[in-house]
């Protein structure tokens, strides 16, 4: 089993459309997180996989 462990953001971690990665600081946007799953700080060394969940209240 994968080590799973959630953040909740905060507005200082939203951009426009996407978020700063919790780990790195890079910024990816919801469109790359939602092809990839992964942040795009690879080049620095950040491996981190995202994934965006949609909460729905009624």
């Amino acid at each position: 089993m994968v080590d799973e462990h959630r953040v909740r953001l905060t507005e200082q971690d939203a951009m426009e459309m996407g978020i700063r990665c919790p780990n790195c600081a890079t910024y990816t946007s919801f469109g790359d997180i939602l092809a990839t799953g992964h942040c795009r700080g690879g080049w620095k060394g950040c491996h981190t996989e995202l994934r965006l969940d949609l909460v729905i209240d009624d």
